[in-house]
């Protein structure tokens, strides 16, 4: 309604210079000639600004008054001569030409204007369909995005996509724009496309008022409907809404397809990984207790009580080292699963730091331990079995690549600021290269040289890193002064008057 009304204001201005040169040109007593040029002017600007109706108008006037007022002047005295006639010819010929081509040229210029808003939309549209799905969890969100842009695309109020369903019972995204939509509208959208429809549909709704339905992906494993409310748009505009909306639903598809075989090729890979070091893991002890279990069966080690013992001090390690193994794996499957909820209470440093070399097994020589755990540190806020845990994962990594002999140190400390206390292992080992500093905390991952044997699944400071992040904490490692390496852990102190509980 605003915009007739402002063509019908735009229409008058015609009139109305016309009106004015007419006052002007009798005040200078000009003649028909000039009158003539003047109001062609007039006819010009009317056509420009309203119109080609607003010309024809200004034209019928404008002969009126050029005949009236300059040709032949009322009262006429003489008869007008064929040169006024000839004046007048000519000049309804120049009007309704410069009508024609101005109302023509305006014609284009709207269209030209109408592509152009069209053609940026379209691009809009396609500049956000570049994003993928990306790793989302699920496709809601990138289909809700796309609804979005669709439905901008077509200058819709609000807009939605419904995965196709002949029984009418297809997902809508964004699904909070279900309580939105009226389920009678919906419903009439699942009824007429019971069939998927091969173009656009459009029609009036009772509720929702204009509506328009446009198939997408039509060919794909699963088609959708675009269901936009609002005025419906031109029909090559649909069409093309329809053709990029179309493209992006099958990336969408495809790349979550993409996105589910890849993960599926890594949890095999993963599970290759974890049964190959695994089963070396556990073959290893199983055959060293078989073997002090035969050994124990033969009559003459009964006679040998030293060598009975060192063979029952070899079950009991190997047997410490399956659980050592198990209770990775255990602790692996829970962070795999999500499953991990540390109990977290005030802890003694000095209570953690026993339990994780308790844990630490029998691969870590209590003569090689040196403890620098300095007194009155604050209580740690900590799950003490997960959090040895971690520590005797990182004690046994020292243990096994620094060369025999050689002291590892187990110390804390209170980090600036008192809210984290500091508890680090140093080795004199051969180090971890400034490359591998991150990924050696990768599941799978040994930063080993090649041709190093030993043993190991490649688990343990991944699972250690995941204990000390469930507990907000951090994990790193950097080269020792002296070689070796420095492993530091973080765990938060406990808050001011929290006692640890009495042992």
């Amino acid at each position: 309604m605003a915009g007739r009304a402002v063509q019908i204001a735009r229409g008058l201005a015609g009139p109305a210079l016309l009106a004015v040169a007419t006052l002007l040109l009798r005040a200078f007593r000009a003649d028909a000639s000039d009158a003539a040029l003047a109001y062609l002017l007039g006819v010009l600007v009317s056509a420009v600004a309203g119109g080609w109706w607003a010309g024809v108008v200004t034209s019928f006037l404008a002969l009126a008054a050029l005949w009236v007022g300059f040709v032949r002047p009322v009262p006429a005295r003489v008869p007008a001569g064929a040169d006024a006639w000839f004046a007048l010819g000519a000049f309804a010929v120049s009007a309704a030409v410069t009508t024609a081509l101005v109302a023509r040229a305006g014609a284009r210029f709207r269209l030209a204007e109408s592509r152009e808003f069209q053609a940026r939309r379209l691009l809009r549209l396609s500049e956000r369909m570049l994003g993928g799905a990306g790793e989302a969890a699920d496709l809601a969100a990138p289909l809700a995005s796309l609804a979005q842009a669709c439905g901008q695309a077509m200058g819709a109020r609000r807009s939605l996509i419904q995965l196709w369903d002949p029984e009418g019972g297809g997902r809508v995204y964004p699904e909070s724009d279900r309580a939105i939509w009226p389920e009678s509208s919906l419903a009439a959208v699942a009824g007429a496309c019971r069939r998927l429809p091969e173009a656009p549909l459009f029609w009036q709704d009772p509720e929702v008022g204009p509506l328009s339905v446009l198939p997408l992906a039509r060919r794909s494993a699963q088609p959708a409907l675009l269901v936009a409310a609002g005025a419906p748009p031109q029909p090559d505009m649909a069409q093309a809404v329809a053709g990029l909306g179309s493209l992006a639903l099958e990336r969408l598809l495809l790349e979550r397809q993409i996105f589910d075989a890849e993960a599926v090729r890594r949890s095999d890979a993963l599970k290759s990984a974890l049964l190959s070091s695994v089963s070396h893991e556990l073959r290893t002890p199983l055959s060293s207790i078989r073997l002090a279990a035969t050994a124990l069966q033969r009559p003459d080690t009964w006679a040998d009580p030293q060598g009975r013992v060192e063979l029952l001090r070899a079950v009991d390690a190997e047997a410490e080292r399956l659980n050592r193994v198990i209770a990775n794996l255990l602790c692996l499957s829970r962070i795999e699963a999500g499953a991990l909820q540390p109990d977290r209470r005030p802890r003694e440093v000095a209570e953690l730091v026993l339990e994780a070399v308790r844990q630490a097994g029998p691969r870590l020589d209590p003569a090689r331990l040196q403890l620098e755990v300095p007194e009155h540190l604050p209580a740690v806020d900590c799950d003490v079995g997960l959090a040895a845990l971690a520590l005797a994962n990182i004690l046994d990594n020292a243990a096994k690549y620094a060369p025999a002999g050689t002291p590892v140190t187990l110390g804390a400390r209170q980090a600036p600021g008192g809210r984290l206390v500091a508890i680090w292992v140093d080795d004199r080992g051969p180090g971890v290269p400034p490359a591998e500093a991150e990924r050696i905390f990768d599941r799978f991952h040994r930063a080993v040289p090649q041709g190093d044997r030993t043993p190991g699944t490649g688990v343990g400071l991944s699972i250690a890193r995941a204990l000390v992040e469930a507990h907000d904490g951090r994990v790193w490692v950097e080269a020792r002064p002296g070689g070796g390496s420095r492993f530091t852990t973080t765990w938060p102190a406990a808050a001011a008057g929290a006692a640890a509980p009495s042992r």
